[in-house]
C-alpha cells in the first residue's frame, strides 16, 4: 500500500525542478549607448521568507535574489512584480503541503557578493515515514514565473522565459568559477535514486529572439542571436570577464555549433504571456540574422546542464557575478 503522504510529496518536488523566474517587466537600464540587465553586478539582493507546511517540519527558509536591497524589501512574504528581472530556482510550492527548495546563495565576495548556484538532492521526510528524493539544479535567469506553483504535471507551464530586450551585444561577460561532481545522479521525487552514466557540466546561455502576436494571440518566434556554453572541468579560482561570443544567425552553420544551441522545439516548448495576459506556449519557428528585430532576451547560468530533466550531481557549483553585455 503507498503511503498516503507519498502522492503528495512527490507531486510537489517535481515543482522545484522547473525553470522558474520572477520579472518579465522591464529590466535593463542605459549606460552609453548600451544596454545592461539591472542588478547584474549581483551587489544588490531582496530577500523572501517561507514557511513549510508542519507536516514536514515547519522550517522556515530565508531566500536571496538579486533585486534591490532597500529594508522594505527584506524578509518580504510575497514576490516582487517588475522590481527585478532576475529570478532563481528557490521556488515555493503549495500542493497538498507548503515546501520550499533553496539552491542559489547569496555569498560575499569581496566588497559586495556574488551567487552561488548548487545542485541538491532533496529530501523530505514525514515523521519518519517518507523519505522522498529529487535532484534539484541551481540556476538564475531572466524572466518571471506565477508563485506559488500548484501545478505538478507541467512544471515549465508557471515560467514565462525572456524580458523584453532589443539591442545586439557581441558576447555575454561574467566571472565565474566552477566545481563539477563526476557521479550524476536521477532523482524524480520517489524513492528511488538512479545513477548516471558521465560527469556533470555547468551551463551559461544567452538566447536573442524576435517575437510576434497574430490575431489569436498566439507568439511567433524566431531565434536571432545565441551565446551558449557548458563548462566541462572544473576551475576552483575566479575567472574575471569570462566572455561567451554571441552568433547571429543561422548557428547551425558555426564551428562553434553544438545540438544543444539549436531552436527551442516542441519536445521542449518555452511559455509566456500574450498581450491579453493569457499564458501560451511556444516554439522558435526560424532563424534571423537582423538583429534590429530583437524584442527579447533570455539569460540562464545553470549548475547542472540537464537539471531540468531531474539529473545532476549534487557537488556541482557555479559562482557567478558581475555579469555585463559586450558590446562593438
Amino acid at each position: 500500500m503507498i503511503h498516503p503522504l507519498r502522492s503528495k510529496l512527490c507531486v510537489f518536488l517535481f515543482l522545484f525542478l522547473s525553470l522558474g523566474l520572477k520579472a518579465q517587466k522591464e529590466g535593463v537600464e542605459t549606460a552609453g549607448n548600451n544596454e545592461q540587465i539591472k542588478y547584474s553586478n549581483l551587489d544588490s539582493w531582496w530577500s523572501r521568507t517561507v514557511k513549510e507546511s508542519r507536516l514536514i517540519g515547519g522550517q522556515e527558509i530565508t531566500y536571496f535574489e538579486p533585486g534591490p536591497s532597500a529594508a522594505e524589501y527584506q524578509n518580504i512574504e510575497g514576490t516582487l512584480d517588475g522590481l527585478t528581472p532576475w529570478a532563481t530556482s528557490n521556488v515555493r510550492a503549495e500542493v497538498g503541503v507548503a515546501a520550499a527548495n533553496q539552491s542559489v546563495y547569496r555569498e560575499p565576495r569581496g566588497h559586495g557578493y556574488c551567487a552561488r548556484l548548487e545542485t541538491n538532492l532533496k529530501k523530505v521526510v514525514v515523521l519518519g515515514v517518507v523519505n522522498v528524493k529529487a535532484i534539484a539544479s541551481g540556476s538564475m535567469f531572466l524572466g518571471t514565473m506565477e508563485d506559488p506553483i500548484t501545478d505538478p504535471n507541467n512544471p515549465r507551464h508557471n515560467t514565462f522565459m525572456g524580458i523584453p530586450f532589443t539591442h545586439a551585444p557581441v558576447a555575454l561577460a561574467f566571472d565565474y568559477k566552477v566545481q563539477l561532481g563526476q557521479k550524476r545522479q536521477n532523482a524524480t521525487g520517489g524513492f528511488r535514486v538512479k545513477d548516471i552514466d558521465g560527469p556533470d557540466e555547468a551551463e551559461v546561455y544567452m538566447i536573442l529572439q524576435n517575437r510576434t502576436e497574430d490575431e489569436h494571440g498566439n507568439l511567433k518566434v524566431k531565434r536571432i542571436g545565441t551565446a551558449w556554453q557548458r563548462f566541462k572541468q572544473n576551475q576552483d579560482t575566479w575567472v574575471n570577464g569570462h566572455q561567451v561570443p554571441v552568433i547571429y544567425g543561422d548557428a547551425t552553420n558555426h564551428r562553434d555549433y553544438q545540438p544543444f544551441m539549436n531552436l527551442i522545439s516542441e519536445a521542449d516548448p518555452y511559455y509566456a504571456k500574450n498581450s491579453q495576459g493569457k499564458r501560451v506556449s511556444y516554439i522558435e519557428e526560424a532563424w534571423c540574422d537582423d538583429t534590429s528585430q530583437i524584442t527579447h532576451a533570455i539569460i540562464v547560468f545553470s549548475a547542472s546542464y540537464e537539471g531540468g530533466a531531474y539529473i545532476g550531481s549534487p557537488d556541482s557549483r557555479l559562482w557567478v557575478d558581475n555579469i555585463q553585455l559586450i558590446y562593438d
